[in-house]
């Protein structure tokens, strides 16, 4: 039986810790503010792992060895390449953020559990750590994608996990393609924490959460993201922004699909044009596109009638429904079933 299981530990920093000073103060040019691994010529070592981690009581009471660095002074993984052993990626929260009480929060909700990775929350009086299963992006998810309706599917995952985040009043802000995780096989047999397929949000540093809701709240200043604003803005509508993210996103998954001769079905072409929008540069609350609730609404009637649309071909020729067909195959056949001729 799988179970979600979400943890929050207290730790008091022994001395031995408390030694190795902690600047907590807000961090200057990207450079965080606690002891930094580096070399022996006193230099930053950016892939280097700050030894008050490696030997951090709660990691090595869970026999945590850090073994690569996934995001330099920032994210850490185990041992990833035995695929025997479950691997499970540190992240040092900054002090400054809202990922930690972000994380608290939806852990109390039931529902939460469907999008929030299976994680240990270590607060110290250092900074606070979070310990969470390795798993790969959701183009993993979208690459194993049998069918059009199996990858609609997929957004359609990331789509739900956006709309509970703004029903709650939080904003991502930098929903991307390495945000966004999948419970991939091999991971759900090690660790029956994770759900195969599932899709998971990760990475709140840089969310926000608020007092109104989608279509109330008002443009505010970005922080920095993977995505760049559109029109040269500097203020956006929080939520529209993380709708126009999950667009930019969806692009993104299907182009790594699609490429050479292959044309993207037509109808993930327009569930792109549709969710991303025309942005005209508001500086209110936005209109540009649609909200994620709408986007949810949508997304599962053209999944559905999709869905139907392959099963009624599959009782013909089960092979024009393959979202990606062999190049032979299509010179072959000289058919076309949503804008792919096959």
């Amino acid at each position: 039986m799988r179970r979600h299981q979400c943890t929050i530990v207290l730790f008091r920093t022994p001395t031995s810790l408390q030694s190795s000073p902690l600047n907590m103060s807000n961090p200057v040019s990207g450079i965080p503010p606690w002891p930094l691994a580096t070399r022996t010529d006193g230099s930053l070592d950016f892939l280097g792992i700050p030894e008050w981690l490696q030997e951090h009581p709660e990691l090595k009471r869970r026999g945590l060895v850090l073994d690569y660095t996934l995001k330099p002074f920032y994210v850490f993984v185990t041992n990833f390449r035995d695929a025997t052993i479950p691997a499970s990626v540190v992240k040092v929260l900054l002090p400054d953020s809202q990922e930690a009480a972000i994380y608290k929060r939806l852990a109390k909700d039931p529902e939460g559990f469907k999008h929030l990775i299976p994680f240990e929350l270590v607060e110290t009086d250092t900074p606070a750590l979070l310990i969470m299963p390795y798993l790969m992006e959701i183009s993993d998810a979208s690459a194993r994608a049998p069918t059009l309706s199996a990858l609609i599917g997929v957004l359609l995952q990331l789509v739900e996990a956006v709309d509970y985040l703004h029903n709650h009043h939080i904003a991502h802000l930098d929903i991307m393609l390495g945000n966004v995780l999948v419970g991939q096989p091999g991971a759900a047999a090690l660790d029956n924490r994770v759900v195969e397929d599932r899709i998971y949000l990760i990475d709140f540093h840089t969310s926000r959460q608020f007092d109104s809701g989608p279509g109330v709240e008002t443009a505010i200043p970005l922080p920095c993201t993977q995505e760049s604003l559109p029109l040269g803005m500097k203020e956006f509508d929080p939520y529209s922004w993380d709708v126009y993210c999950v667009g930019q996103t969806w692009q993104r998954m299907v182009d790594g699909l699609f490429y050479g001769e292959l044309q993207p079905p037509r109808t993930a072409k327009w569930i792109e044009r549709w969710i991303t929008g025309k942005e005209r540069g508001c500086t209110t609350t936005c209109h540009c596109r649609p909200t994620i609730r709408r986007v949810r609404q949508v997304l599962t009637v053209v999944h559905a009638l999709v869905w139907v649309v392959e099963r009624c071909v599959k009782v013909f020729n089960p092979a024009l429904i393959a979202l990606r067909p062999r190049h032979s195959d299509r010179a072959e056949s000289g058919c076309t079933i949503d804008g792919n001729t096959l």
